[in-house]
């Protein structure tokens, strides 16, 4: 009887045992989902941050080009306009001026341009970092609804 007694007490020890391993194991797997949930959220943060790079490189040196085609274009209308100003005062003090201003409102208006590029650039950055947190946010949401569906399995 006593035998008995003590075989019972044993296998209720490994029952206890059992499901003391079996609780461990599932917070184990449950933590196990949530890290990788959290690593596929980070990857995509890291996509969408080295797409915002590539796009900003390349935003950069088509403003870069636009910069220069602005520079080259001042350049050639100072190289232009200079023969023109210096006209023998016989010619008139009213076509240099003439002259002067053209050229004034030329360089005027491509500083215009050049400030409206950068506007433009501008916006467009934030354009972009706005749909990349927007893009964040909704990959971080659908990115929990998995884990919450996960852990409502187990």
């Amino acid at each position: 009887m006593r035998y008995i007694a003590e075989l019972e007490r044993k296998v209720q020890a490994l029952e206890t045992e059992a499901t003391s391993s079996m609780i461990q194991l599932i917070l184990w797997k449950r933590e196990t989902n949530a890290q990788t949930a959290e690593i596929s959220e980070l990857k995509l943060r890291l996509q969408t941050m080295e797409q915002r790079v590539h796009f900003q490189e390349a935003l950069d040196d088509a403003l870069k080009e636009e910069i220069q085609q602005v520079k080259v274009r001042i350049g050639q209308d100072i190289a232009n306009a200079g023969p023109m100003m210096n006209f023998p005062t016989s010619m008139g003090s009213n076509q240099q001026l003439n002259s002067n201003n053209n050229h004034d409102m030329h360089v005027l208006s491509t500083a215009q341009q050049l400030q409206q590029l950068q506007i433009l650039s501008h916006k467009q950055q934030q354009q972009l970092q706005l749909a990349g947190d927007m893009k964040l946010r909704s990959s971080g949401s659908s990115a929990k609804d998995d884990h919450s569906s996960e852990s409502k399995r187990d």
